[in-house]
């Protein structure tokens, strides 16, 4: 799924930085990079991603979240995030970037 979402971002025009496959990791490289959004998957090798979501939205970085859970189970702090469901599509993944920078165009 990692691989299919950075093609699929890679082909709208974006750089891809990761993707990384660990809660570690991913807070590893929010820190050390400077990045203009987040494409999350709620859960990384069995940990829920919302501690990094929560320190990237602090930063003023847009979050999109990727699931196959369903999306109410997200905590409500996260009511105004953008979400994937998956399997998603190129045109899924491009509403959702639109979505994620709608209040910075």
């Amino acid at each position: 799924m990692a691989l299919d979402l950075s093609l699929m971002v890679e082909g709208l025009g974006g750089a891809v930085i990761g993707p990384v496959g660990r809660l570690e990791e991913g807070i590893a490289l929010a820190q050390s990079s400077e990045l203009d959004a987040a494409i999350l998957d709620v859960n990384l090798d069995g940990s829920n991603t919302f501690f990094l979501a929560d320190g990237l939205v602090a930063a003023d970085v847009p979050v999109i979240f990727a699931t196959g859970y369903d999306i109410k189970m997200l905590p409500e702090r996260f009511a105004n995030i953008p979400k994937l469901s998956k399997p998603f599509s190129v045109r899924t993944v491009e509403k959702a970037i639109r979505e994620a920078f709608s209040d910075r165009l």
